[in-house]
């Protein structure tokens, strides 16, 4: 069981290298294919599942975010999920009107990831590139898995599981220098519900 990942390069190896650096890259997707599966672990528990994860740069995220969200300019991340979910309690459960899945491991999505913002939210926040695409990685999936932020119980059941998440990668990979939190609480991250 878990979750295997398939990462997708839309910016070329080179520049992925570069704005991962000083860590090795091969470190950096290892980070990644960790968070995302223990996320998916904690939000869906042992169900196997798949997540298509793609690095793009500011022009094609721009494209996306029009496109998808009808939104100009680029963002950090967007979430194209397969399925229909009920999220009750941070655990997602495939709604009745999802149909039946296949047997195997369930494909949850693809979550784009936009190196260029990315890079640009490390530098104004102080913290590592590759700390803010990990914590990109399991907002994404978050998504696909029915989870959102527009309420202020839907918010804190996805911050719960990003502490959760987050404390997990700390304690496994301790070179890291992870700042606590979640994405919600870094600057320029702000989340606000309207009410």
């Amino acid at each position: 069981m878990g979750c295997t990942v398939t990462f997708h390069d839309r910016i070329g190896r080179e520049r992925l290298v570069d704005a991962v650096d000083p860590t090795p890259i091969d470190d950096a997707l290892q980070l990644l294919e960790y968070a995302v599966a223990e996320t998916s672990r904690l939000a869906l528990d042992a169900r196997a599942c798949e997540v298509e994860l793609s690095f793009v740069a500011d022009a094609e995220m721009t494209r996306l975010n029009f496109d998808h969200m009808r939104e100009r300019g680029p963002t950090d991340v967007l979430s194209f999920p397969l399925h229909d979910w009920v999220v009750e309690g941070g655990r997602s459960t495939l709604s009745d009107d999802d149909g039946i899945s296949p047997p195997g491991a369930l494909l949850l999505g693809d979550v784009v990831i936009d190196v260029d913002q990315a890079v640009r939210q490390a530098a104004s926040g102080d913290w590592s590139v590759v700390e803010e695409i990990v914590l990109l990685a399991i907002h994404g999936t978050l998504h696909l898995l029915g989870h959102d932020h527009a309420e202020l119980d839907e918010e804190a059941a996805m911050r719960g599981i990003e502490h959760q998440v987050l404390t997990a990668l700390h304690r496994r990979h301790r070179s890291v220098e992870w700042q606590p939190g979640s994405l919600f609480d870094r600057a320029g991250h702000a989340v606000t519900s309207g009410g």
